[in-house]
């Protein structure tokens, strides 16, 4: 373990930790700075969500108080449906070639940034009423690319939530919350039973991702969050394009 790597990857915790607390989009900054280390795209990638699973905890932790306010009886069926195709998701990971992964992730990542783009700012409590039906789909597939590739999943799974009246604005974000935690913790106890975390710098990464989603909770009470949104989106698209570059040599 090469000291500057190490730097490297504890910086890119504390900024992802920080970038999760605000926004979203950690694992922009996770996943390629792993890969710069000589990490394998898929090994970096299943180390990336294992660093971030305590953010996420943290999160769920933050809103147990309006979870006191959900109802059970939406919950429970969202959280069955999401262990089950993160579990799909996981496994279609462990079983994936590098190469195979290192042409699909700039796709995800793009998809990601796309769907952070356009993702409304929820600052509202207006809902489209859609059918449950359709949000249990739409639900099936985001759990399954959690599983998968969790870059841009909290935006992912706000933008399903909200297509039915289910919650309110508040208990939206706290059950997005949750279920980023579920689908994650899933996924990562596949990946340690599998043998698919690199440990070396695993701890180091946990601390100052911790330290950074405590001091991003702290920014948020003078930093405008579209700026935050908009350093987001021009990691991801730089991201992307520098993948797509790199596999078109």
């Amino acid at each position: 373990m090469e000291f500057q790597n190490l730097i490297l990857v504890c910086l890119a915790a504390f900024f992802a930790g920080g970038m999760n607390s605000l926004a979203g989009g950690g694992s922009f900054i996770t996943l390629p700075a792993l890969l710069y280390t000589g990490i394998s795209p898929v090994l970096a990638n299943t180390s990336s969500a294992a660093v971030l699973l305590p953010g996420y905890l943290g999160s769920v932790l933050g809103f147990r108080k309006t979870f006191n306010s959900v109802d059970l009886r939406k919950l429970t069926p969202l959280l069955v449906l999401t262990s089950f195709f993160s579990v799909i998701g996981a496994l279609t990971l462990i079983n994936s070639t590098d190469e195979f992964f290192i042409k699909i992730i700039p796709w995800l990542i793009l998809a990601a940034t796309v769907l952070f783009i356009f993702n409304p700012s929820h600052d509202s409590d207006s809902y489209n009423s859609h059918s449950t039906l359709l949000q249990k789909i739409g639900l099936s597939f985001i759990s399954a690319y959690g599983g998968y590739f969790n870059g841009g999943l909290g935006i992912a799974l706000l933008s399903v939530l909200s297509i039915s009246k289910s919650f309110t604005l508040k208990q939206m974000t706290a059950v997005k919350s949750l279920l980023s935690f579920l689908i994650t913790l899933v996924s990562v106890t596949i990946f340690v039973i599998n043998d698919f975390i690199v440990w070396s710098y695993f701890f180091y990464m946990v601390i100052f991702s911790i330290a950074g989603g405590f001091f991003g909770a702290k920014l948020t009470e003078f930093l405008p969050t579209i700026i935050v949104r908009r350093f987001i989106i021009i990691v991801g698209l730089t991201l992307s394009g520098s993948i797509f570059y790199i596999n078109a040599l």
